[in-house]
């Protein structure tokens, strides 16, 4: 007699049914009002395999676990599959939004550097001279620097000292460099009271309209960029201050700057 054919691959409506999800809501110990729902079900790159997406929650907290499965999806990897022919520091640079970023360095420079950081945070301030004193002056031309706001919240004046370096850059970009740095190197003498007289002080520029800036600051017109590079740094997966991403490699903290001279030659070679 000829041979039995081979069992059919099963169908994605497979990965639809409630066993997938049931498996992944006990092991995960999730509450049955907790929705766990399979989207995305495709051929996986890896010839043979399935892969998919488990949407866990619901908007706007929904988290998103890739996976990888048998044809009859019996046997589940819950890992996103990885090819490792693809720079990952790639896929890191995409989740960081560069558009209209205001850059120290050229902007066709082979590194770039992003930092995260706090204006009150001494770490921050360490930081600040490393890679202002160290590190950018020993790769001119070869690396390019911009600064995102991550105030913590029990700093009470870092968010409104990012506010105000905001509003200044609406109006003088180059003056909110100034800003920045002296926010670091006097960042012992402003308080709450003080930071935005200070911000105005520390960028002296003569081109500012001090009723537009009043405006920015009191109505909190920056404080939506302020919180997009908030949710970009959650997005990174970074919560601490200071932390860098060169090109797509995270350096946490206020690290010497030979570690930061060690990845920037490694990327340049």
């Amino acid at each position: 007699p000829a041979p039995a054919p081979p069992p059919a691959p099963a169908s994605d409506a497979a990965f639809k049914g409630d066993e997938l999800t049931t498996y992944y809501r006990k092991q995960n110990m999730l509450p049955p009002s907790t929705p766990v729902t399979v989207t995305a079900v495709t051929d996986s790159p890896v010839p043979g395999l399935k892969s998919g997406t488990l949407q866990v929650g619901v908007s706007p907290q929904i988290e998103e676990v890739g996976f990888v499965a048998s044809p009859d999806g019996r046997y589940v990897v819950f890992q996103e599959l990885i090819d490792v022919t693809v720079d990952p520091g790639v896929a890191v640079m995409k989740k960081i939004d560069l558009e209209g970023v205001q850059w120290k360095g050229p902007a066709d420079a082979p590194v770039t550097i992003i930092e995260y950081s706090d204006f009150q945070c001494p770490f921050c301030s360490r930081g600040y001279n490393v890679i202002e004193k160290e590190v950018l002056p020993a790769y001119p031309g070869k690396v390019r620097f911009a600064y995102k706001h991550l105030p913590l919240p029990f700093h009470n004046w870092a968010e409104p000292a990012a506010i105000a370096m905001e509003c200044i850059r609406k109006q003088d970009p180059e003056a909110a460099w100034k800003v920045y740095d002296k926010l670091f190197e006097q960042q012992g003498s402003i308080t709450l009271e003080t930071v935005k007289e200070k911000a105005v002080e520390f960028g002296g520029s003569t081109n500012l309209d001090r009723a537009a800036y009043d405006r920015c600051y009191d109505g909190k017109e920056t404080a939506a960029l302020v919180q997009a590079h908030k949710a970009e740094a959650a997005s990174l997966g970074i919560t601490g201050t200071p932390s860098f991403v060169v090109n797509g490699r995270l350096i946490i903290g206020a690290q010497p700057g030979a570690q930061f001279k060690a990845v920037i030659d490694d990327e340049l070679s």
